[in-house]
Parts: structure tokens; C-alpha cells; sequence
């Protein structure tokens, strides 16, 4: 069947699920309201209202109906929460909900056929070879028998043809042409038939079919028969299918490509319908059971490598049949992966007991289950494969748990491969996506549903793939794509587009919740000289390091600049540290005079690298790369040093001078800040009233609680604060009475634009609004005696800049006389 007609088939299949969903829907209301008109008398069908609740709250999402599954869920809280409520109080605590519920459980039983359940992309199987099945021939006149182990290795994917009649094996051998024999030895009471007509079709007719015996009896003589007719093994009955299995694969080299087999146990039939459909289509083999009794039944037919099970089940919990199905020598070892809506810790933990897995929260949309089945079946099959040899962790390094996805190992081994043998025309690139701000979702709505979402990326991503391209998850929230199968960097902008449209499907997904996803994305593409896939991730990283500097979500390709750039970062970052090391950093300061009668009133410390290559540079050159390698806090704790040495000299001469000294906010984090500055306070015996500290509304902004802190203890310290820049954030008024600045510094912009346009309303507001507060107003950046003058008029109290004086070294201001 080609693929268009599959898909056509499969979104069949799940509007003919819906529409039967839609139906129970009248059924579900028909039955909520028979329990209603019973509650009353009996109140033990309060148990049958929350089981329906919770059985709608986890299907209603998963068809599609999402205000419907909000509403179960509604019904089914306020329902556990009036177990123990009288009566009366039990009827009105749920009538509301109950209403809500059964007006839309009206609404959407109607069938509608154009509104049909969306379609997942079927994911195939990566162990299913689409090779045709093993032919096998048994030959046992139990035809009982001969139904289950037939059924049995169909499962497998082997082909089995049965013959009850032993003289009819050469006809049986001629039609079915089969690769092996499965042969009885015993028929109709005679011991050794099977392999008396065996032995004789092998001098008859030649053919090197190999043959397996089976018998109730073992003995020397049967075993010995065996062997005279050339059989090739003997397994005893009850027959061990694992042990016939081995036999077929190993020593016959007859193993077919299986698919995977899942059975999936839950009470629910609409889900346990989808669910079947989902997987069968991905080309799983799927056996449902609706009851424990049936799954315990149903293993040795259907032997699962793995089974799903809801934990909410009338008469058997999910748990209880888990337990059951461990105390089975012969099944206790298949992986059990639970299923359930409920948050109950204590029930998470007895699952992660049994199955030393994760607890998959319900509902579970058809494209995670494939998602979750996904990774465990690769997992499951390299453990098989391993005879147990391989453990979860080493399994784990290739394979991400969360989303199914290849780990980067992979990527990277994969990515020399193809670059070592490429097409000289092929166009190979690779593509690193990165979550904008992802720590906010986690911290807002919690990890599992953070988890949540970068499953549902995870797998809106796939869906933008082609057969050649490969996604893996490098971290937390980054992915790599290895991309080769375009041809321009048209087609490759054209792909990369619908990558941003996966994001956004992702935030229409989860429109309840109102998550706001985005994301950076840098691209690398090979060129000829591209020799191995390290050079070309680290492009690819390059690329993303300068997407993300914008201001908003962007995309960026690598060009040979950043790759110099990041060097002369890395550079220079080196250099940074030695020059901490070296003391290279100096204080230069600036004074502050006072606007009204130019006296001098103290200066600013502002940070000087004296670089022994380049001369003095300037805080724009080395400040910037300091906060990102967090190195600002050492730099801050040498100016301190300098500045507040230089200060207990000059204030031997001018002792009302003060020095201001710049903080950032990693300042405020490091524990020994506070500690560091009482000492210098102490050892210089100086005031604590002269020492000024500027601190930004970025700084106050970053982490506001612990700003707080720190500003509490440096008022016991008994220093000042100024608070710098201000005006130029957007929330400078809510912090300006919470921190009781003693000065409030106006930024050069707000002066220069006073001057330009000649409006100087906001600059009159800044200077009121300080001194209504009983701060001391400082105008910084003043380069004109018109500024001066103004500044003058509205009462601004102190000013520096170039109009006076710029910043000078500890020895220039003391041979100019300034002190």
C-alpha cells in the first residue's frame, strides 16, 4: 500500500475512534445521571462517580476534548474531596461541577464528520525489517497444541503452516516449502513414527531441511531415534518456547525481523481502542487486555516484551496485577511501564518498585505514547540483544529517556562518517536549537510539566524531518539536527522556518497553561575544508553564542569572523585573569563638586586595566566579558582596597570628602563581600558615612531578595548608597523607597536631551522627585557651562564630568593639588 493511501487508512481508522468516542460521550451522560438520582439513597455510588470522572478526565483528553477532560477532573477533585461530607452537603458540593460536565458530555456526543482527531505521523519501528516472515512446517497431530505454539512464534514473526497427519509430510514440505521442521515424535501411541517417516523422507528425497523433535517422553531410545534420522535438536514437551526461539536463531541462523510486542492492559476501552490503533500502525504487535485476569491469560500466547499498565482498575489495581506478574518465573522479567492520572507519590514509588522505571502520568497523547514506547523499545532490544549484558546506564548513553531521541554521541560519530565519505556536492550542515529563557517554564509551572513540553517539541521537531535527517537532544533544552539532503541555503532557510512554526505548535499545545517557547538556532554548514564533526559543531555552537546576544529569539549562521572573534574572546578572558592576578587593574577617580558653590566633595573610583601590550584601557573594553566570566566580584574587591586606602589619605586633609565606588550584581552574591568591606572600613578607621556605594536598578532587579539583604546590612554598616543610572530601567520607582538611597545619580542622557531639544521637564521631575525623597541629586557627564547653569536653576546638588574635571590617576590628583 504506498504511504499516501497508509496515512488516508490510519486518519480513517481514528475518525471511526472518534466517532465511537463521541457516542460513549451520550452513554457517560446517560450513566452520571442514573449515579446522580442514586446518590441520594446510596451513597457508595459516589465511588462510581469518580471512577467515570477520572476515566473522562484522562480519554477526553487524549480524543481531543479538552474542556470536557477539564471538567472530569473538576468533578473528579471536588468528588474526592466530598467522601466525607454529609448528604445535603454532598449534593451541593456537586452540582455545580456535575452540571458543567453533563452540558458539555451533551454537546460533544453529537457526531460531527468534519471534526475529526488529528493524525500522528506514523514513527516505525526501528527493529521491524519489512522482510518476509520465517516458513516454518510442525507436524503434531495435537492440533490444540499445535494452535498455541503456531500463535505463539506468529508473534515472533515466523510463518507456521501445521499438518496433523505425519505420512503427510512430503506433500507438506512440496506445498509449504519450508526453511525448518517442527516434527512430533510420538503419533497415535507409536513412540518413534515421527522420526521413522522422517528418516525415510531424508534417504528419499535428500533435502537438508533441518528438523527439531519434540516428545513427551525422554529417554535414551527416543534421543537416540533423533539422531539416526538426522534431527538437529530434541526439546522436551511442555515445550520451552524461549529455549525453541534460541534454537531457531542461533544454531539455525532462522530469525525473522520481529516487531516489537506490546501489550497494553487498561479498563478504559476508548483508550485501550486508540492506543491499539496508534502502535499497530507504527508497526508494533499490540495484544489488549481490559482486566488483569485476561493479561495473566493472555502472556504465555502473547509473550510481551513490554506491558503497559493503568493503575486505576476496578477489582485488580495496575499494582496488584504488576505484583502478580512478577511472582511468574517465566515473566518476570519483562519491562512493566505503569499508566495513571493520579499525583499519588506513594503510588509513583510501588510502581518505580516493580519496574525500576519511570510512572508515566496520564492522559497520554498518541504522540507521546509513541514517544515513550519509542525509547524503551530501543532500549529493551539492545538489552536482548546483550543477553543481558548491557545495563540501563551504558544503554542510556546513547538513548535519551525522556524523549526517545539519539543522545549527541551519536550525532557526532554519525557526522565524521558522512563527512569522511561525502559527496563533494552534498550540503551538510548542522543545526543547534536552543530554548530562549526554558528555566522560567520550569520554575513557574514545575520540571514534569517543563518535561512535558520538551517532549512535545521533541516531537514537533521529528514531524519536520526527512528520512536522512537526524535530531538528538544534547541537553536540557538543546537540540542538534545533522542535516544532507538539501542543496542551497534557500532550501535550507525554507526548513529551518519550519522549525520555528514546531515551536510554535508547540505553544498552541499548551494554550491552557499560556507558555511563551521560543528559540535561537545557529546553523553550520561544511565546506570543503570541513574535515571532522567536531569543527563543525563548534561552528554550529558559534553560530547559536551570536544568535542569542540578540535582544529577542533568532537564527544565525556560522561565518569565519565569529571563529576569530571567539578566539580573541577567549583570549582576552585569559589575559583578564592574569591581569586580576598581576593587580594590573587600577583606580582612577573622578571628582564631584558641588553645583552650587564648586567646591569639591569627593570622587568617583572608576576601574582602569593598565594592559602591559596595550596601554591604559577602559572599563567598555574588559567590564562586559568580566560579568560574563564572573570574574567582576575580584575586580570589585581591588578597588575597594585602592579606593578606600586613597580615601583615608585624603580625608587627613579634607576630612568630609567622600568616595564613591561602583557594585555589581554579583557583588551582592559573594559572601565575603560584606566581610571584606567592614575590614577596610575598620583597618583605615574611616567613616562609614563617606564611603558611597552606586548600585543599579539592573543589579536591585537581578535577585531582588537577596539585594535586599545585603542593602539591610550595609545600612548597619553604616555606609550610603546612590543609586546609579536611574531612569534609564523601567522600574526604578517601585525600588526607590524600599532601598532609602542617600544619592540619586542622573544619567549623561537625560542632560544631553534636555540640552538638544530644550525640554527639560523630565530632567526638573528626576531633580524633584530626589529631593522629595531628602536624596542628594548628582548630574553626571556634564561637558557644558550651560548644562552647569541649568542644572544650577532647578537644584541639582552635585555634578562631575569633563566640564571640570575628567578621571585622573592617585598621582595626578594629588600633583594638581586637587587635595
Amino acid at each position: 500500500m504506498a504511504k499516501k493511501d497508509l496515512d488516508s487508512s490510519v486518519s480513517q481508522k481514528l475518525d471511526n475512534l472518534r466517532n465511537t468516542y463521541k457516542a460513549h460521550l451520550g452513554e457517560y451522560k446517560t450513566e452520571l445521571e442514573n449515579i446522580w438520582l442514586a446518590i441520594n439513597k446510596d451513597p457508595r455510588q459516589l465511588e462510581s462517580l469518580i471512577s467515570i470522572a477520572h476515566r473522562l478526565s484522562g480519554s477526553g483528553k487524549v480524543y481531543g476534548f479538552t474542556e470536557l477532560s477539564l471538567l472530569a477532573k473538576a468533578l473528579e477533585e471536588a468528588s474526592n474531596t466530598a467522601v466525607t461530607l454529609s448528604k445535603p452537603e454532598l449534593t451541593a458540593a456537586l452540582a455545580e461541577p456535575l452540571h458543567a460536565l453533563l452540558t458539555v458530555l451533551d454537546r460533544d456526543s453529537i457526531i460531527d464528520s468534519n471534526n475529526t482527531l488529528k493524525s500522528v505521523t506514523s514513527v516505525e519501528n526501528p527493529s521491524i525489517d519489512k522482510n518476509e516472515a520465517v516458513n516454518l512446517l510442525l507436524i503434531d497431530d495435537d492440533p490444540d497444541f499445535s494452535v498455541q505454539i503456531s500463535e505463539i512464534l506468529k508473534h515472533r514473526g515466523y510463518s507456521i503452516k501445521y499438518q496433523e497427519d505425519i505420512n503427510q509430510l512430503e506433500q507438506a514440505v512440496a506445498e509449504y516449502e519450508p526453511l525448518a521442521l517442527i516434527v512430533d515424535m510420538d503419533f497415535s501411541g507409536q513412540r518413534f513414527a515421527g522420526a521413522n517417516k522422517v528418516g525415510l523422507w531424508r534417504q528419499k528425497d535428500g533435502a537438508p531441511l533441518p528438523v527439531i523433535f519434540i516428545s513427551a517422553f525422554d529417554s535414551f531410545d527416543v534421543r537416540l531415534a533423533a539422531v539416526r534420522a538426522a534431527g538437529n535438536h530434541f526439546l522436551r514437551k511442555p515445550l520451552d518456547v524461549s529455549k525453541l526461539i534460541s534454537l531457531l536463531q542461533s544454531e539455525l541462523n532462522l530469525a525473522p525481523s520481529e516487531p516489537y510486542r506490546i501489550m497494553i492492559v487498561d479498563d478504559d476501552r476508548d483508550l485501550l481502542s486508540l492506543y491499539g490503533t496508534v502502535l499497530s500502525n507504527a508497526g508494533y504487535s499490540v495484544s489488549m487486555a481490559t482486566c488483569a485476569e485476561d493479561a495473566i491469560a493472555m502472556l504465555e500466547l502473547e509473550q510481551p516484551e513490554l506491558i503497559l499498565i493503568d493503575v486505576y482498575m476496578p477489582s485488580c489495581s495496575g499494582i496488584e496485577l504488576g505484583r502478580i506478574i512478577r511472582q511468574h518465573e517465566e515473566f518476570a522479567t519483562i519491562p512493566l511501564l505503569f499508566m495513571s492520572a493520579a499525583g499519588d507519590t506513594d503510588i509513583q514509588l510501588a510502581c518505580a518498585r516493580l519496574t525500576s522505571d519511570e510512572f508515566i502520568n496520564k492522559p497520554i497523547e498518541p504522540w507521546r505514547l509513541l514517544m515513550v514506547i519509542k525509547s524503551r523499545v530501543l532500549r529493551g532490544r539492545l538489552l536482548r540483544a546483550k543477553t543481558g549484558s548491557l545495563t540501563l546506564s551504558e544503554t542510556s548513553v546513547s538513548q535519551d529517556m525522556l524523549t526517545g531521541l539519539p543522545k549527541f554521541a551519536k550525532i557526532r560519530s554519525i557526522l565524521d562518517n558522512i563527512l569522511q565519505n561525502r559527496d563533494p556536492k552534498a550540503l551538510i550542515a548542522v543545526v543547534k536549537i536552543d530554548l530562549r529563557n526554558f528555566h522560567t517554564i520550569n520554575n513557574l509551572y514545575g520540571y514534569y510539566f517543563g518535561d512535558q513540553v520538551l517532549q512535545r517539541l521533541a516531537w514537533e521537531l521529528t514531524q519536520c524531518l526527512d528520512a536522512k535527517d537526524i535530531l538528538c537532544r544534547e541537553s536540557a533544552d538543546e537540540f542538534i539536527l545533522l542535516i544532507s539532503n538539501h542543496n542551497s541555503e534557500y532550501s535550507i532557510n525554507q526548513f529551518i522556518r519550519s522549525l520555528n512554526i514546531a515551536v510554535d505548535n508547540t505553544n498552541d499545545a499548551e494554550k491552557h497553561t499560556n507558555i511563551a517557547l521560543s528559540a535561537d538556532i545557529g546553523i553550520a554548514c561544511a565546506s570543503n575544508e570541513t574535515k571532522n564533526a567536531d569543527d563543525l559543531l563548534d561552528q554550529a555552537d558559534a553560530a547559536l553564542f551570536n544568535a542569542k546576544k540578540s535582544p529577542t529569539a533568532d537564527v544565525c549562521y556560522y561565518k569565519s569572523w565569529m571563529k576569530d572573534k571567539e578566539k580573541n574572546h577567549f583570549s582576552l578572558a585569559r589575559s583578564i585573569i592574569k591581569g586580576l592576578e598581576k593587580e594590573e587593574f587600577i583606580s582612577v577617580y573622578q571628582p564631584i563638586f558641588s553645583v552650587s558653590t564648586g567646591k569639591l566633595m569627593g570622587f568617583e573610583a572608576l576601574a582602569r586595566w593598565q594592559h602591559p601590550d596595550k596601554k591604559v584601557l577602559g572599563p567598555g573594553d574588559f567590564i562586559p566579558l568580566m560579568e560574563e566570566q564572573g570574574l567582576i566580584s575580584k575586580l570589585t574587591e581591588q578597588m575597594l582596597s585602592q579606593s578606600l586606602t586613597r580615601l583615608s589619605s585624603w580625608q587627613e586633609k579634607q576630612p568630609d570628602l567622600f568616595m564613591s565606588i561602583n557594585l555589581s550584581a554579583q557583588d551582592i552574591q559573594k559572601p565575603t563581600f560584606l566581610s571584606h568591606l567592614r575590614y577596610l572600613i575598620a583597618h583605615h578607621r574611616l567613616i562609614p558615612d563617606r564611603v558611597i556605594l552606586e548600585i543599579t536598578e539592573s543589579l536591585l532587579l537581578s535577585d531582588w531578595q537577596q539585594a535586599s539583604n545585603v542593602l539591610n546590612a550595609l545600612k548597619e554598616i553604616g555606609v550610603r548608597l546612590a543609586l546609579d543610572d536611574f531612569g534609564t530601567g523601567y522600574s526604578s520607582l517601585s525600588y526607590l523607597q524600599r532601598i532609602n538611597a542617600a544619592k540619586l545619580k542622573i544619567d549623561r542622557s537625560f542632560i544631553q536631551q534636555s540640552t538638544q531639544t530644550g525640554d527639560s521637564r523630565l530632567l526638573q521631575s528626576i531633580v524633584q522627585l530626589g529631593k522629595t525623597m531628602n536624596m542628594s541629586v548628582i548630574a553626571e557627564g556634564v561637558e557644558q557651562v550651560q548644562e552647569l547653569n541649568f542644572l544650577r536653576i532647578i537644584g541639582c546638588d552635585q555634578y562631575q564630568g569633563f566640564l571640570k574635571a575628567k578621571p585622573m590617576l592617585a598621582e595626578e590628583v594629588e600633583r594638581d593639588l586637587w587635595i
